[in-house]
C-alpha cells in the first residue's frame, strides 16, 4: 500500500516538473525503444524490486534490509559486464568479497530482535532483501541502455514511475486492495511522512541517480547509492529502535569499503 501511494505522488510531482521544463508532462519525444526499455526498468526496478526490498524492511528492519541492498552493485557488475561491456576494475574480486562479507558479517549477528516476523521468517527476509537488490540492478540496467540513446533523465524517470503506477495500480484493482490503498490517507501524519518519501525517493533521489547513470558506468553508480547504510541504521537506531552495535557499524562500514572498492580504478 505504501509502496503504491508514494510511487503514484512521485508521478504527480514528476509530471509536473517535466511540464515546467519540457511543457508537456508526458515525453512524447521519447522514441518506441526507449519507452520499451525504461517501462521495463520501471516494472523490474519498482514492482519487483521495491516489493520485496519493503517486505525486507518489514521482517528484517531497516539496517539489516538496507545492508541487503548493499548486494545492488554486485548484481550490477554482473549484468552490466555482458549486457552493457562495461567491465570492472582489477579489485573487482576483493570489492564483492568485502560487500558479501560485511553483510553477512551483520546478518549472522546474534541479536534477540532478529526473530521470526509475522511477515515472514528471517530467511525470506534475507531472501526478499536478495531479490530486492537484484531488481534495483536490473532496472539501472535497462534504464543505461534507454539514456545511452540520448533521451533525458527526467523524462526517462516519468516514464518508469508511469509503467510502475499502472502495474501497481492493476494488482491492486486484481487483489482487490484499491480501497484500502486510498483509505490509508486518512491517515494525516502517515500520508505526511509518506508524501515526503515520495519526494525524496521516487521523485529526487532516482532522478538524480539516472542523471549520475547518463554520465558514469551503471555499476559505478550503484556502488555510490549503496553507500546509504551507515546512515540508514544510525537513522534506525534513533527513530525504531534498533540496537546499534558494534558488529553492525562494523559489517556496514566493510560493506561499503566493498562497494568503493569493487570500481577503484
Amino acid at each position: 500500500m505504501l509502496n503504491r501511494l508514494r510511487i503514484t505522488v512521485a508521478l504527480v510531482l514528476l509530471a509536473s516538473t517535466l511540464t515546467l521544463a519540457r511543457g508537456a508532462p508526458w515525453p512524447s519525444w521519447a522514441t518506441g525503444p526507449q519507452l520499451g526499455w525504461l517501462a521495463l526498468s520501471g516494472l523490474v526496478g519498482f514492482v519487483f524490486g521495491d516489493a520485496h526490498f519493503f517486505r525486507a524492511l518489514v521482517i528484517l528492519g531497516p539496517g539489516r534490509a538496507t545492508l541487503l541492498a548493499s548486494l545492488a552493485p554486485v548484481f550490477t557488475a554482473l549484468i552490466a559486464w555482458p549486457v552493457l561491456h562495461e567491465h570492472p576494475g582489477p579489485l573487482a574480486l576483493l570489492g564483492m568479497a568485502l560487500t558479501l562479507g560485511g553483510i553477512l558479517w551483520v546478518i549472522q549477528a546474534s541479536d534477540h530482535r532478529l526473530v521470526p516476523h509475522a511477515e515472514g521468517s528471517v530467511l525470506s527476509g534475507v531472501l526478499s532483501g536478495v531479490l530486492g537488490a537484484l531488481g534495483q540492478a536490473a532496472g539501472y540496467v535497462l534504464s543505461k541502455i534507454a539514456l545511452s540513446s540520448g533521451l533525458d533523465p527526467l523524462s526517462a524517470t516519468v516514464v518508469r514511475v508511469a509503467a510502475a503506477v499502472v502495474a501497481m495500480w492493476l494488482i491492486a484493482g486484481a487483489r482487490g486492495e484499491v480501497g484500502t490503498s486510498l483509505a490509508g490517507l486518512r491517515d494525516r501524519r502517515g500520508s505526511l511522512f509518506m508524501a515526503g518519501g515520495a519526494c525524496c525517493g521516487p521523485f529526487l533521489g532516482v532522478t538524480l541517480s539516472l542523471v549520475a547513470l547518463q554520465r558514469a558506468e551503471a555499476g559505478v553508480v550503484a556502488s555510490i547509492t549503496a553507500c546509504y547504510p551507515v546512515l540508514a541504521i544510525v537513522i534506525a537506531s534513533r527513530f525504531h529502535g534498533e540496537r546499534l552495535t558494534a558488529r553492525i557499524l562494523l559489517g556496514a562500514l566493510v560493506t561499503v569499503a566493498g562497494v568503493v572498492v569493487l570500481f577503484t580504478r
